[in-house]
């Protein structure tokens, strides 16, 4: 396969990859971040409220009031349109495979092409799809390809939440890191956990596949 641009790259290699079944999550409890959120006002709908992140290398699983925090920060894109505006676009169809569904993801190119991670501001967000045609957002993925990452003057692998990331090597013309985060989907499997059983793309004809 020839080495696709970072345009082409981030449109279309990117998820290509995080939508087909993951290597089984290698999470490592390395070092662990602790996310503390303080809201800021917004001044548009689509413009995301100023919050500070403070990591705290003694925790090692986020916290319910970590979560709901996230979930407020999140909150911004239960609207897809909202997304939409935002930067994100529309990647394939809903993605489901032996293990679950991840819905259908909407990509961040400009966030995918930055080497910088940040728990308020995902690369990847993914919608479920729902009978009355509108689209249920479930959650949120991180992704960093790993060269970026160690370029940009890194040793160890990101951490984000208190979880290291999965490092796929076999998916895309080059490694990446990536991390699930099913904030707003219940998942059995884990809070960090590639794929969800209660995740459907039986009404994802109504938005193309």
């Amino acid at each position: 396969m020839s080495h696709p641009t970072r345009t082409t790259r981030t449109t279309r290699s990117v998820l290509a990859g995080v939508g087909i079944a993951l290597i089984a999550t290698l999470i490592a409890t390395a070092t662990a971040a602790q996310v503390a959120i303080t809201s800021g006002n917004a001044t548009t709908r689509d413009a995301l409220p100023s919050y500070t992140l403070v990591v705290d290398t003694k925790a090692v699983e986020p916290t319910l009031e970590q979560l709901d925090a996230l979930r407020a920060v999140l909150a911004t894109y239960e609207d897809v349109d909202a997304a939409l505006e935002t930067g994100f676009e529309r990647f394939g169809d809903c993605m489901s495979g032996p293990q679950g569904a991840q819905g259908i993801h909407y990509t961040h190119g400009g966030r995918i092409g930055d080497p910088t991670l940040d728990v308020t501001r995902p690369e990847v967000l993914m919608y479920e799809p729902r009978t009355d045609g509108s689209l249920r957002l479930i959650g949120a993925e991180y992704l960093v390809f790993q060269q970026d990452w160690h370029d940009a003057g890194h040793e160890a692998p990101p951490v984000l939440l208190g979880r290291e990331f999965t490092l796929n090597t076999t998916l895309l013309d080059e490694p990446f890191y990536a991390l699930h985060v099913w904030v707003w989907q219940h998942n059995p499997l884990g809070l960090f956990a590639n794929w969800n059983p209660l995740v459907r793309c039986d009404d994802a004809t109504a938005h193309g596949g």
